[in-house]
């Protein structure tokens, strides 16, 4: 596939399925900004990769609409954007103790940063001739999650990208969802240890008995689908 000549845009580009999206989509000639709340492993996730370095806020519009302005003053349009960023706080939490802030605090960077990253680069991504947007579902938006709040972003991430998908399409933007599945995240991970911790059993033991894929093989999914090769599919694209 070639992605020479396109400008991608990683949001999440830190680290997990992000930072693995940064360093193969720079490798395979594409011109990569690379965005994420964390800095210092952002800007060194950037350097290995070839790529440049923004940070961004996602639940701060302010910040959203300056990491757009800096990627249009820089490279003059979006033609991809991949909006891997998210959270997952609340796992195994009953909901009679979960609370409303940790609720509406998942929500705000997996639903309200999409809904930002998405509002701000549409303007950049129109610019493009095959614009692609991905976005971020998961199976825990039509299965059941080890979070409440967790699977409800997530499903509002679905049905949002559902939408744009749609709406996008008459100007000519392609937008996937793409819902991974048991990657080794260090959100998943987290999510392990804290079962293990639940249940009084061995992380290690849980790690190793959860068969986690890793994320480089998510991010060659990313990759094809930012490409023109992918321009057929539509949709949800589920991985492992």
């Amino acid at each position: 596939m070639d992605l020479n000549g396109k400008v991608i845009l990683v949001v999440g580009g830190a680290a997990g399925i992000g930072g693995a999206t940064v360093a193969l989509c720079a490798a395979r000639g594409a011109t990569v900004v690379a965005a994420d709340l964390d800095e210092a492993q952002g800007r060194q996730t950037a350097a290995q990769a070839g790529a440049s370095f923004i940070q961004v806020d996602v639940t701060d519009e302010a910040s959203v609409q300056a990491l757009a302005r800096q990627v249009e003053q820089e490279h003059g349009r979006v033609d991809v954007l991949i909006q891997t960023a998210g959270i997952l706080l609340g796992a195994y939490t009953p909901i009679e103790e979960l609370s409303a802030e940790t609720f509406e605090k998942v929500w705000r960077v997996n639903v309200t940063g999409t809904f930002l990253c998405l509002k701000y680069t549409t303007p950049l991504l129109k610019r493009s001739s095959k614009a692609v947007v991905l976005l971020f579902s998961s199976p825990a938006a039509n299965l059941p999650s080890s979070s409440y709040a967790y699977g409800a972003s997530k499903g509002g991430v679905q049905a949002f990208g559902i939408a744009a998908a749609q709406k996008l399409g008459e100007a000519g933007i392609r937008v996937n969802l793409i819902a991974p599945g048991g990657i080794d995240t260090g959100m998943k991970r987290s999510v392990i240890a804290e079962d293990a911790r639940r249940r009084g059993t061995d992380y290690d033991k849980a790690i190793a008995s959860s068969n986690l894929g890793a994320p480089e093989g998510v991010a060659k999914v990313l990759a094809w689908l930012a490409s023109d090769d992918a321009d057929y599919v539509r949709g949800l694209v589920a991985t492992r």
